[in-house]
């Protein structure tokens, strides 16, 4: 049992080798988090590792989760998903922000700082738990479009 624990362990410091929790986050770096949310119309997670999770919350198109995982060493306490397509998705760290901020760091050689980034959708952004100061917040947030799609030249 002992050999075993230790393969494990090995493992999962190893790049290739991840938790399932972390496999679910895996695009987070990137805010490409397609398939973590919760299909309106079915009511169901379209993520498999998501559908092993129960939230204890739902509302205003959010489904609120409580957890006690690990990702790439931050401790999580938390997340939300929404439920239908847009893409606003938030990790809550159990640590303050100066801490997350190492800790991402190190997990994804970014400190999750860069506000362009994050308006553009492409990065997270770090954030203090306005509700917990000893908390820290990963959001990843895009906006929604407000873009009308070209419209072809009408012919003459």
């Amino acid at each position: 049992m002992q050999k075993m624990t230790v393969i494990v362990l090995a493992c999962w410091q190893l790049a290739g080798c991840a938790t399932p929790f972390e496999r679910m986050w895996q695009g987070l770096a990137t805010c490409e988090l397609t398939d973590l949310y919760i299909d309106s119309e079915t009511g169901q997670a379209v993520n498999a590792q998501l559908r092993t999770y129960t939230p204890y919350k739902q509302s205003e198109g959010f489904a609120w989760y409580k957890v006690h995982q690990e990702l790439h060493g931050l401790p999580i306490t938390g997340f939300i998903v929404p439920m239908s397509t847009f893409e606003v998705h938030a990790l809550f760290v159990d640590t303050p922000i100066a801490n997350a901020r190492r800790l991402t760091h190190n997990a994804f050689g970014s400190d999750f700082s860069d506000e362009r980034q994050h308006a553009l959708g492409e990065a997270p952004l770090l954030l203090r738990d306005p509700k917990n100061p000893k908390r820290a917040i990963i959001d990843c947030t895009k906006e929604e479009s407000t873009d009308e799609p070209e419209q072809p030249p009408m012919p003459e």
